[in-house]
């Protein structure tokens, strides 16, 4: 094991060890409720439109006719 190999495991040991000690931590009310947030749902569609749906279907047929 080289001594890169063994640093890099160091820090992805410390890294993972501090990531499950921060996830106890949570953003107070005055950081989430608050009147200017971003609306990332018009940036980010997070449900799938009716026309997204008509085409996962259509893929899903197309695919069943070369199983049998």
């Amino acid at each position: 094991m080289s001594l890169l190999t063994g640093f890099l495991g160091i820090v992805g040991i410390v890294s993972f060890i501090a990531f499950f000690f921060l996830m106890r931590y949570k953003a107070s009310s005055k950081q989430t409720d608050r009147p200017n947030r971003i609306k990332w749902s018009s940036y980010i569609p997070y449900r799938q439109t009716d026309t997204g749906r008509e085409k996962a279907n259509k893929g899903s047929e197309q695919d069943a006719d070369f199983k049998g």
